[in-house]
């Protein structure tokens, strides 16, 4: 029987592309919910990995976004289950806050690219294991993980912690290590004025791409593909 994999689409422009084609390439049928406009599963049953990608919504908005009350639930029970599960800028938020952590709006916000750096529990982890020990990332958020005590800090910078573990098989990154350089052009498309308020014409905003883009990609797929082994090994021994 094909693998089923969940890839819950929180934003139409934020695909978790490079994931999703780690775990097609691997034999994965993936399954995309729009959870902006569908129900979410009820449970992760049927699943064998999860993805939970970026938005423009925040953690706080759940009465204008209920769905992000379901996802949170759905993320919890399979953290549970030992889903292996990720989490990519509000997708980590979400995974943050069904670990039993907050999210807070950072100071300052992040919006472009920042140097991250590894933290000392990174080099033996099953998926972040090859991470540098710095490199500049891409965000795009407002607000930040505080985890609770039991979650591991995998990555961080100055403003906030930046990729984490929660239990046995579910990480997230605050950072988007998800996208590709299409994706990246497409948003500066969608959002000129934003970039703008954040010190980026487009002039600066494509120099950069070309600057740190393709090195950013690289880790992106890799780690989308250590995560995607994760996967396949639990449904080996189950």
């Amino acid at each position: 029987m094909t693998p089923r994999a969940l890839h819950i689409q929180n934003e139409a422009s934020g695909p978790a592309r490079v994931f999703v084609e780690a775990l097609e390439e691997r034999g994965f049928e993936v399954v995309t919910i729009d959870a902006t406009l569908d129900r979410l599963p009820e449970s992760p049953e049927g699943f064998a990995a999860i993805l939970s990608g970026g938005g423009t919504a925040d953690t706080y908005q759940t009465d204008e976004h209920p769905w992000l009350i379901h996802e949170v639930a759905l993320l919890r029970s399979a953290v549970a289950a030992g889903v292996p599960t990720m989490g990519l800028c509000l997708g980590a938020q979400l995974l943050t806050e069904a670990a039993g952590g907050t999210v807070y709006r950072c100071e300052p916000p992040e919006v472009g690219w920042f140097e991250v750096e590894a933290g000392p529990e990174a080099a033996s982890d099953p998926v972040m294991g090859a991470l540098p020990p710095r490199f500049m990332a891409m965000q795009w958020h407002l607000y930040a993980c505080e985890l609770p005590s039991a979650v591991v800090e995998l990555a961080r910078n100055p403003v906030c912690v930046q990729a984490l573990r929660v239990g046995r098989a579910a990480w997230g990154t605050q950072f988007h290590i998800e996208t590709t350089r299409e994706i990246l052009e497409s948003w500066a498309d969608m959002a000129p004025d934003e970039l703008a308020r954040f010190g980026y014409d487009r002039v600066r905003y494509d120099a950069e791409l070309d600057r740190y883009a393709a090195a950013h990609e690289a880790i992106g797929r890799d780690m989308a593909g250590r995560f995607a082994e994760v996967a396949l090994r639990q449904l080996q021994t189950v």
